[in-house]
């Protein structure tokens, strides 16, 4: 039924912007891409999809803008659509004297890193190998962001709770979907987040309210495999400035679930956290003369795992935090052929990904490109159980 209302105001929309008076200076922007995945240790093909994203943006003078977006696709490997038409986006913007509205489904983010952002809290996300800036599903939400003199304050309420899919492997465990939380007020999320600059820092403090997006999962002896949504509370700190040139950007997000009983019974298997834990990011990035970018993170999991929402432990163990180092570099020649190198180290248990990417610009809308996801490690590192999952991407883009 939400959906089915979503759908509605995204087709009331776009009536609206084809009416003869609106159509003038809509914007009209997408892409259309193809990618063939093959998997490197296995030795065959993936996936074999083509996929498309289009967006009408329409301004209203200084008053708003109304913005709709589409996407979908089909795999031919799989035999699958990716949905053959999805609504993505569909929001207005409403703009008055010091305040900016935005209304409808959309997508919110918030941080200062690059690519892992503890404080990013409103939109569900998953990891990506081939995409280190994996965009958030999109929510149906208000937000209203008030621009004061010395301060920016915004609020987020999120009408609408979306869900991630447990993981296949956990699946497999007799692990399944729970039931999620009903549209209540009392269940609804929130959050809220204040801004100002500080010296020569842009400081943010932030705070969360809601449910996780993964179901929190444990299993009780004689009782089996036991699964349910938990509450959470996160607070946040993310900071940016830049000193001779180089960028400099620090995010931390303390989360504090909601302790569920049943998880803390001796004996209990728990794949969840049910204590408070901290992730944090501090970064920094520089463009060299010479047009070379390079950047640097280092990150820390409290939770256990960056690629993971779930680590295996009893109730008697404490989990050993995941520490990880990222690098990322790109250099871009005769704006036509663009390298890009981004590997991510397990501190903890020495495992590592590389990712290398090439990109042919043919013209300014089409581009071909050839990136890879390498697994390395030993076979019960965190990256290294993965080697069977390392591919390359064959890559075609065209966009208008």
């Amino acid at each position: 039924m939400q959906k089915l209302k979503l759908s509605l105001i995204g087709m009331a929309l776009l009536i609206a912007l084809q009416s003869p008076c609106l159509a003038k200076e809509v914007k009209i922007k997408g892409n259309v891409s193809h990618d063939l995945i093959y998997f490197t240790e296995k030795g065959e093909f993936y996936s074999n999809a083509t996929q498309y994203e289009l967006s009408l943006e329409k301004y209203f003078g200084n008053k708003g803008k109304a913005y709709l977006s589409f996407k979908g696709g089909y795999d031919s490997m799989k035999g699958i659509s990716v949905d053959t038409v999805t609504l993505d986006e569909a929001f207005a913007d409403i703009y008055l004297k010091n305040t900016d509205l935005r209304i409808g489904r959309q997508v919110v983010n918030w941080g200062t890193a690059d690519g892992i952002n503890p404080t990013n809290y409103i939109n569900p996300k998953e990891v990506s190998f081939t995409d280190m800036k994996p965009k958030g599903k999109p929510l149906a939400c208000a937000r209203a962001t008030y621009y004061g003199k010395n301060i920016t304050l915004t609020g987020v309420g999120i009408f609408d709770f979306v869900p991630l899919s447990i993981p296949q492997e956990l699946k497999n465990q007799s692990f399944s979907e729970p039931i999620g939380p009903k549209n209540t007020l009392q269940n609804m999320e929130f959050a809220l987040k204040a801004e100002r600059r500080i010296f020569s820092w842009d400081v943010k403090l932030s705070y969360f309210s809601g449910w996780e997006d993964y179901p929190a999962l444990w299993m009780k002896p004689l009782s089996g495999s036991q699964s349910t949504y938990q509450k959470v509370n996160k607070i946040g700190l993310a900071t940016a400035s830049s000193f001779k040139g180089i960028g400099l950007w620090t995010e931390t997000a303390y989360v504090l679930p909601h302790k569920i009983k049943k998880m803390d019974q001796t004996g209990n298997i728990l794949f969840s956290m049910n204590e408070p834990y901290l992730q944090s990011v501090i970064g920094a990035d520089h463009t060299f003369e010479n047009d070379v970018y390079f950047e640097g993170q280092y990150i820390y999991y409290g939770n256990g795992s960056l690629i993971s929402p779930y680590t295996q432990h009893t109730t008697e163990e404490k989990i050993k935090p995941g520490n990880y180092l990222i690098v990322h570099s790109s250099y871009t020649l005769n704006q036509t052929h663009t390298f890009q190198l981004t590997g991510i180290d397990n501190l903890k248990d020495k495992s590592y990904i590389l990712m290398p990417q090439y990109t042919y610009a043919i013209n300014q809308v089409t581009d071909l490109s050839l990136k890879a996801a390498l697994f390395f490690g030993d076979k019960e590192t965190e990256f290294g159980k993965l080697k069977d999952e390392s591919l390359l991407d064959f890559s075609a883009k065209i966009s208008f």
